[in-house]
């Protein structure tokens, strides 16, 4: 005889009930979301803003709102690795960061990609900039920071690697960041430069743009740079307040007698054209000029004619060139 269906029914609901009170309790939020708000926040910074923006945002709502707060943006730090299919991609991620910052924005770091557009990107909308740090970046040529320097005016550091800037910029970098302590211009080092001079190139302007236009310098670096002791007296005399000085790879410079006294009198931290290089982050390659060859030639930007003889180059014992890992696609280093 079959059941009545009120009675089928009642049966279904007593499974339903039991089904359902047996079931686990949902799982409790990741105990992460408990932390601080201001704990979660060091914990990210410390991720670099790219593992930030590709990943950490996306993990969950809480950390997604804290990844978009200003705070986390007033240090920028952008490193591609030299990867130049990601220049593209990092100039957008940077863009996003310095827009994220909301004008809070003091420091920054941009490594092997930016140019022009994306520096006077930066300088448009971050106002109270303290440091800023340039390393190979290729695309941003001369006159370009002289484009932009008026729109960082509390600018206090600035640190150029393997980066093309001319006497204009560190001129109107001078003029405008009045506040500037510490400048870093390094270069590849190289010897053997009195053919040039007696070409009429001056060696000495950067330093003089130097030594006129920045006088509350406290700390600069010139590793790799052309001038003479020329340059270095003016710089001395324009600089009078300078702690820490390097001039590791000025092969130009003779670092003798009353100026080498003075150098040592006035400068607390002194690192002289021969110092050793053991510790320094990128390529400490030393090339040698022979004056005597007319046919070898460094500066390509003011000889496109002569041909390269590299058995006129010397190297020290850093690093080994001719690996492959300092050569371009053309044969020339970088």
């Amino acid at each position: 005889m079959p059941k009545p269906k009120r009675y089928v029914w009642r049966i279904k609901q007593k499974k339903q009930t039991a089904s359902s009170s047996s079931a686990p309790p949902p799982p409790p939020p990741p105990p992460w979301v408990e932390l601080p708000r201001e704990i979660t926040a060091d914990i990210l910074s410390r991720l670099g803003t790219v593992e930030i923006l590709l990943n950490a945002q996306r993990v969950c709502s809480t950390w997604c709102n804290i990844c978009h707060d200003p705070s986390m943006w007033r240090v920028i730090d952008m490193r591609n690795d030299e990867d130049t299919y990601m220049e593209d991609v990092f100039d957008k991620l940077c863009r996003i960061a310095v827009d994220r910052s909301q004008g809070q924005l003091l420091k920054i770091n941009i490594e092997y990609f930016g140019n022009h557009d994306l520096l006077q990107y930066i300088t448009q909308r971050s106002s109270q900039l303290r440091h800023l740090r340039l390393v190979s970046c290729d695309d941003i040529s001369n006159g370009s920071l002289a484009a932009v320097a008026k729109n960082f005016p509390l600018l206090e550091e600035l640190h150029i690697y393997l980066t093309a800037i001319c006497t204009v910029d560190i001129e109107a970098v001078g003029r405008s960041c009045s506040q500037l302590k510490s400048f870093t211009f390094n270069d590849c080092g190289f010897r053997g430069l009195t053919r040039f001079r007696s070409l009429h190139i001056d060696v000495n302007d950067q330093a003089l743009a130097i030594a006129v236009n920045m006088p509350e310098l406290r700390h600069l670096a010139l590793f790799g740079n052309t001038m003479t002791n020329e340059g270095l007296c003016a710089i001395l005399d324009g600089c009078p307040r300078l702690e820490s000085l390097d001039l590791r790879h000025c092969y130009s410079i003779d670092l003798k007698g009353d100026l080498e006294t003075r150098c040592h009198q006035h400068i607390i931290d002194l690192k002289c054209p021969h110092d050793c290089t053991h510790g320094y982050e990128f390529s400490a390659q030393i090339c040698d000029y022979n004056s005597g060859d007319d046919q070898s030639v460094w500066f390509s930007d003011y000889f496109n004619d002569f041909e390269y003889d590299y058995d006129d180059f010397d190297y020290d014992d850093f690093t080994n060139p001719f690996n492959g890992e300092y050569l371009d696609e053309d044969g020339f280093f970088w």
